[in-house]
């Protein structure tokens, strides 16, 4: 049935784009399956025969735009808008550190977040990475998880009788996933965790 179709396609959607950087790629994908032409904004525009078009701005955001040779004069000019990116919880420049032998991530809100869903439930990490390799020359992959790396939980009720009155959510001291149980005092190196999973999505 279609609407099961649209359903199944906007939850794939949805699975491939955990971030703005994500979702730009996927959609990009799609235009050009659909016979869109993407166009460099950096180089020099000429006027565009009619036709399907696609702009990509920072690997965030994105203008997608069909031209007829009929004059907009006579035709009109239809535009829709809508976001490429989400609230979400978004990793510190330096983001770990260790509490009670346990690895937590420092994150900050991003956006105008619902706090109170982001307790007890699987969190995973995705996003867009900057590298240098061997020769120097700089590039950026996308990333995702795509697994559990880390939860942030609420306490036992016995431990706040009163968290069903009036909760409040402290960003800095409440909303710090916990990652994992560490057993010495000694940061694991993110860069390295990083690397791991670019060679694990993108393997020579």
């Amino acid at each position: 049935m279609p609407h099961i179709s649209f359903t199944t396609n906007l939850l794939d959607f949805i699975a491939r784009a955990p971030t703005a950087f994500h979702a730009v790629s996927s959609v990009s994908d799609i235009l050009a399956d659909r016979g869109f032409v993407e166009i460099q904004e950096p180089s020099p525009w000429k006027p565009l025969p009619p036709g399907a078009y696609f702009i990509r701005r920072n690997d965030s955001s994105l203008i997608a735009l069909t031209l007829t040779d009929e004059k907009p004069a006579l035709t009109g000019l239809r535009m829709a808008g809508a976001h490429t990116d989400s609230p979400g919880l978004k990793l510190k420049p330096i983001p770990g550190r260790i509490n009670h032998s346990y690895l937590q991530f420092g994150v900050e809100v991003y956006g105008g977040a619902l706090l109170a869903p982001w307790f007890d439930r699987d969190l995973s990490l995705a996003g867009r990475v900057t590298w240098q390799d061997q020769d120097g020359a700089i590039g950026s992959s996308l990333i995702d998880f795509r697994r559990p790396i880390g939860v942030i939980p609420s306490l036992a009720i016995h431990l706040d009788r009163e968290v069903n009155k009036n909760r409040s959510i402290n960003k800095q001291t409440d909303l710090v996933p916990i990652v994992m149980l560490m057993e010495e005092d000694r940061l694991p190196d993110l860069n390295v965790i990083l690397l791991e999973q670019l060679a694990r999505q993108y393997p020579a």
